[in-house]
C-alpha cells in the first residue's frame, strides 16, 4: 500500500463519515462561503499552504503538459464559478489543481441572482448552480490581480454583465472589450464563456457570426494570450460545427 493509497483513504473516509454529513444539514451557499473564507485564510500562511499541499498535492513528469505554449504540472483544473473573485489563487494550487480558472467576470460588478441560488441533488450527487454570474467586477478583480505571479496557470474567464445594459449585443460586445482590456497583460489566458445559463440574456454569441463579430473587436486589443470558447453542452452540433469554424478562423 502506498503512502498516497493510505492518506487518500483516510481523507476519504473524513470527509464521508465527519465532514458531509455536518455540511448537508446547512444551507449549501453558507457552506460555500464559509470554505471560501477558509480557503483565503489558509493561502496566506506558509503553514496553511505547506499543510493543504501535504494533504492533497501530488506531482508526476508524466502528468505535465504544454498546451498553446502554456506548462501545465498536471491536466485537471477548476474551472470557472468556484473562485469567482480570484481569493483563492495562493490555495488552489495546494490542493493539487494543476491550472486554474477564475471568474466569471464582468465589465461591472453583479450581486448575483436572489437566494436560494444553490441546490443540492443527492442522488446524482451534484448541485444545481443559480448565481448569475455574481462577481465584484473586472476592474477590482484585475486590482486584486496584477502583479501578481503563480505556480500554476491562471485562466481568466470574462463573460457579459448579467443586467439590462447588455441586453443589446453590441453592449455585450463593449462589456467583454472593457474586462478583456483590463485583463490584457494579467493571467496566462482568456476563456470566453458564451452560454453561461442562469442570466438574463439569451446566448447571442453562440451564433457563428456575432462570435465573429466579438472576436473581430477582440483582435484590436493588444493581448498575445491565446484565447479559448466556454460553449453549452447541448447545443445543436451543426452549430457548434460553425463556431469551431469561426474560432479556427481566428486562431482562437
Amino acid at each position: 500500500m502506498s503512502l498516497t493509497f493510505f492518506r487518500n483513504s483516510i481523507e476519504h473516509a473524513a470527509y464521508t463519515r465527519l465532514l458531509k454529513p455536518y455540511f448537508f444539514r446547512r444551507d449549501p451557499e453558507l457552506v460555500h462561503n464559509r470554505m471560501l473564507q477558509l480557503g483565503e485564510r489558509l493561502g496566506k500562511g506558509v503553514v496553511g499552504r505547506a499543510v493543504t499541499a501535504g494533504m492533497f498535492r501530488y506531482s508526476h513528469p508524466s502528468l505535465e503538459q504544454t498546451v498553446r505554449g502554456i506548462r501545465f504540472a498536471n491536466p485537471i483544473g477548476l474551472a470557472a464559478g468556484f473562485d469567482k473573485n480570484a481569493r483563492l489563487l495562493d490555495i488552489l494550487p495546494m490542493v493539487g489543481f494543476g491550472f486554474v480558472e477564475v471568474g466569471s467576470i464582468t465589465a461591472r460588478p453583479y450581486a448575483g441572482n436572489p437566494a436560494p441560488r444553490l441546490y443540492r441533488l443527492p442522488v446524482s450527487r451534484s448541485l444545481v448552480v443559480n448565481y448569475g454570474l455574481m462577481n465584484d467586477g473586472s476592474e477590482m478583480i484585475a486590482r486584486r490581480l496584477a502583479g501578481r505571479q503563480y505556480s500554476v496557470p491562471v485562466g481568466i474567464s470574462l463573460a457579459p454583465t448579467n443586467d439590462d445594459g447588455t441586453a443589446e449585443f453590441r453592449a455585450a460586445i463593449d462589456d467583454y472589450l472593457v474586462s478583456y482590456q483590463r485583463f490584457a497583460k494579467i493571467g496566462d489566458y482568456t476563456t470566453l464563456n458564451l452560454s453561461c445559463p442562469n442570466t438574463c440574456h439569451d446566448q447571442p454569441f453562440t451564433a457563428a457570426d456575432r462570435l465573429d463579430e466579438l472576436l473581430t473587436e477582440l483582435d484590436k486589443i493588444d493581448c498575445s494570450k491565446p484565447i479559448f470558447l466556454k460553449i453549452s453542452p447541448d447545443l445543436p452540433m451543426e452549430r457548434v460545427r460553425q463556431l469551431i469554424k469561426t474560432a479556427r478562423n481566428r486562431k482562437v
